[in-house]
């Protein structure tokens, strides 16, 4: 079989870039009998066959073209990044590349149904901005919405509270989307990115990482939320919960702080002679928030030093990485909650009206027939008759 030369530093890009190490992708590529040194050896000399450049292509899910250029293509996200892993910022994978223009592309889709639907811009997008204050503007939010501490106090578990936020967002016009990951091999991580919004006044998506506990989906949803207020689409993660260097974030952490657990509230309740541990505990439950935002909270309200602080949020923030790793979510909880119920019903309702192609429409559910198509529409209660 013959061989080709392309630049090792390409090679090396496309490995690291889907995040396998040497013997994941022997693995992959070659099967049982792969090892780490073909690898290696491939990333050192460039030699190998087309096929197997083929597979790496496959299995990296790297466009193959790209295998043969002579320096790796600077990759940029296209809405704005503030995630960050220590001071520097991430790098960027093509997990999160395609699980936002997947997102892209059911957005164009649904807001050119909505145009056409007769439907009208949503008057919150956009509509507040970062000089406002942080107390005024999480107020107007949790009304427009009717979420926060009216949900979170009166629901009876975390599940139940996660759902009602959703729901709340949906009906307002959001479209809201929760997934663990791209396929049954493709986990999102959530040291990479928790959510990330894209504004659009027809259209705005939020979508959330479920790898993520139910307490911290909620605090991404609505810093999402915030950025949709603000009319700004990016993608984040919770590094520094302050976030000092981006003003566009700190803004959306202490309005998603608030709304989730308003600081007066916080202030009324909180028994200083207490053990604090156990008051952090306590609000997380009844508030149904991570324990990381009672931390903020407790330190915006004084109840913290500045070092306390610091050590009790990067001993929390270790602990829940701790208790999430290693497990593995569900390729989906629900098809609705990987597309959106929202969505999930305009697509439905639409190809039934032969407004929209079955070809499109099983693309963006993620399905593989026509008969399926129907079995799913029946489940939600559509007749395909």
């Amino acid at each position: 079989m013959s061989s080709i030369v392309l630049e090792p530093t390409v090679l090396q890009w496309a490995r690291k870039r889907a995040g396998l190490n040497p013997a994941a992708l022997a693995l992959k590529v070659i099967g049982k009998g792969g090892t780490p040194e073909r690898v290696r050896e491939w990333e050192r000399t460039g030699e190998l066959t087309f096929r197997h450049a083929e597979l790496i292509a496959e299995k990296t899910h790297t466009p193959v073209g790209y295998l043969f250029l002579q320096a790796p293509p600077i990759e940029k996200l296209p809405i704005s990044d503030f995630r960050t892993v220590g001071d520097e910022p991430c790098p960027v994978t093509q997990n999160l590349l395609d699980i936002i223009y997947e997102a892209q592309r059911r957005q164009e889709w649904y807001r050119n149904y909505l145009i056409e639907s007769g439907g009208q811009p949503l008057s919150f997008v956009g509509k507040i901005s970062i000089d406002t204050q942080v107390e005024q503007a999480a107020k107007d939010i949790c009304d427009t919405f009717k979420i926060g501490p009216r949900l979170s106090t009166t629901s009876q578990d975390w599940k139940t509270n996660l759902l009602l936020h959703v729901e709340a967002l949906e009906e307002r016009g959001v479209l809201v989307m929760r997934s663990a990951s791209l396929g049954p091999t493709r986990k999102l991580s959530v040291k990479e990115f928790r959510g990330f919004a894209l504004c659009d006044p027809y259209a705005p998506i939020i979508f959330v990482n479920t790898s993520d506990s139910q307490g911290a989906q909620l605090f991404t949803m609505a810093h999402e939320l915030v950025h949709i207020c603000i009319g700004e689409s990016a993608v984040s993660n919770l590094q520094k919960t302050y976030a000092p260097a981006h003003r566009v974030e700190s803004f959306c952490n202490a309005v998603a702080a608030e709304m989730l657990l308003p600081l007066r509230q916080l202030i009324s309740a909180w028994d200083e002679q207490a053990d604090v541990t156990a008051q952090i505990q306590r609000f997380s439950a009844r508030y149904k928030v991570s324990t990381l935002v009672v931390i903020r909270r407790a330190r915006d309200a004084g109840f913290l030093t500045q070092s306390s602080f610091n050590a009790r949020f990067r001993s929390e923030f270790a602990r829940l990485r701790a208790l999430n790793k290693g497990k593995r979510p569900p390729f989906y909880s629900t098809r609705n909650a990987r597309v959106g119920n929202r969505m999930v019903r305009a697509i439905i309702g639409s190809t039934l009206e032969g407004k929209t192609l079955y070809r499109d429409a099983m693309h963006m559910l993620g399905l593989k027939s026509a008969n399926v198509f129907h079995t799913f529409a029946k489940k939600i209660g559509y007749s395909s008759n």
